[in-house]
């Protein structure tokens, strides 16, 4: 070998080793070597900042200060006016305080990132080989998809339905107990082997619609399936479809046969007058309830303050699914998605607050107590109670998962979503009084839900007129 030829092979084992010993460059500076830093945060208020993340990331992290951007500051700004359109207060208010890292849901992470506006972390993710893996299936997907195909924000916590049951009640009829991945047709045919067993104060229900009256109902089915009130453009109503029809039929049978129990809510009914029936499930009349996870401190501590409620021997399985997409559920929210301004300063002390609110420690301390919300990363919490916690972590966010109101750009004025709910409710009455058919119930909902959408949007131009004049 000439020597020129071994100079050139020793510089190139020279630079390896060096670039081994000190590694490539980093995406971020690190921080000084104080270790100190300030960033300005979104959150809810400071207290509650500081109880649920500020303490703990302080305790590895002492030198770095927090400015709180408080979002009730906002909400308390927008409580007394009228349709109000939040997402565009909420990108002022963003732009007014320039926070470093921003705390807001999917759709408004989505708009930021189309905007320009927030840091990608790819790179450093990549560098500090971050475990992205340790997260929930499909949950970095669903947000890699609203990003454009890049991670722009990572969701420590979600928010998600199961349905719980009664298993002493299903063995004493001898019926057999829910399964995971249930459509709503099953989960209704189930109901039905209720129907019939006893009357009045005794009689039992197979499902209780807890919340909401019939209309709420349709709608959770009609999410469940993908079914959406507009079309691709979010302009026209299109309830008139064989989907919708099948929402109704199901729903309003269910609830004559007395499989189901819901509240009438008649014209002029007040939800108070409600209240003394609204533990069916307590008292042992009902089967089967749709809830989130704050459920389970009921499950545990009602009998503390209600003498009426039943100790009960429950479970728990996931929300009825699409027969289409049975591993998908659109129940799924993530309404904490920690992002980093694409300008901050601070973009360091910024990346290390959202990796370690996403990071091991925080899900693992986040395990021991149920406030509402379960940890992304689920290898901490596999029982509850003794009870398997697959139910909330068996399905995948459900894609895009919009709502059947549609996207951000469906023009829907915001009178029309208490209007159309009154007059869907009206509907599903006169079907189940036997005093309409599913068809023509259906057929006055979407003649009465055009002429409510058209009355919206009229009165929202006339209103924008007048704020220009």
């Amino acid at each position: 070998m000439g020597g020129k030829s071994k100079l050139a092979l020793l510089l190139t084992t020279v630079v390896a080793l060096l670039s081994g010993c000190f590694g490539e460059k980093p995406v971020l500076d690190e921080l000084g070597k104080d270790g100190k830093g300030k960033i300005k945060v979104v959150y809810y208020n400071e207290e509650s900042f500081y109880s649920q993340y500020g303490n703990y990331f302080n305790v590895k992290y002492p030198d770095i200060e927090f400015e709180v951007v408080n979002l009730q500051e906002m909400n308390r700004e927008l409580q007394d006016k009228e349709n109000v359109d939040y997402e565009a207060e909420r990108l002022k208010f963003l732009d007014k305080h320039k926070p470093d890292v921003l705390m807001v849901d999917l759709p408004m992470m989505e708009k930021l990132v189309q905007e320009g506006e927030l840091y990608n972390l790819d790179a450093v993710i990549a560098q500090e080989k971050f475990d992205v893996e340790g997260f929930m299936p499909g949950l970095i997907d669903m947000i890699r998809e609203r990003g454009g195909g890049s991670l722009y924000g990572l969701a420590p916590i979600f928010y998600t339905n199961v349905i719980y049951y009664n298993a002493e009640l299903f063995r004493e009829h001898h019926i057999e107990l829910p399964r995971n991945k249930m459509s709503w047709q099953e989960v209704l045919e189930l109901s039905g082997r209720f129907a019939g067993i006893g009357s009045g104060e005794d009689q039992l229900y197979g499902y209780y619609q807890r919340f909401g009256a019939s209309e709420q109902m349709v709608f959770d089915m009609a999410n469940a399936s993908s079914l959406r009130l507009f079309d691709a453009k979010g302009e026209k109503l299109v309830f008139h479809t064989d989907g919708w029809k099948q929402a109704v039929k199901l729903a309003t049978e269910s609830i004559r046969n007395k499989a189901v129990y819901t509240r009438s809510m008649d014209e002029g009914d007040s939800p108070q007058e409600f209240s003394s029936d609204d533990d069916l499930f307590f008292k042992g009349r009902a089967a089967m309830i749709m809830d989130g996870p704050w459920f389970l401190s009921q499950l545990k501590n009602r009998a503390m303050w209600d003498k009426d409620s039943k100790k009960i021997d429950w479970g728990m399985v996931t929300v009825p699914v699409d027969p289409a997409s049975p591993d998908e559920s659109w129940y799924v929210r993530l309404n904490q998605v920690y992002a980093i301004a694409a300008d901050s300063p601070n973009k360091r002390a910024a990346w290390e607050f959202v990796k370690f609110v996403n990071g091991p420690e925080m899900a693992k301390a986040a395990s021991r107590s149920i406030d509402g919300h379960l940890p992304t990363r689920n290898q901490f919490m596999k029982e509850i109670d003794g009870k398997s916690t697959e139910a909330f972590y068996s399905l995948r966010p459900k894609g895009q998962n919009e709502s059947m109101w549609g996207g951000p750009n469906a023009d829907v004025p915001q009178q029309f979503y208490s209007e159309f709910r009154t007059i869907l409710r009206q509907e599903l009455k006169a079907v189940i009084d036997n005093k309409k058919t599913v068809d023509e119930a259906v057929a006055a909902v979407q003649a009465e839900g055009e002429a409510a959408l058209q009355k919206g949007r009229e009165a929202d131009k006339a209103r924008e007129a007048a704020e220009r004049n």
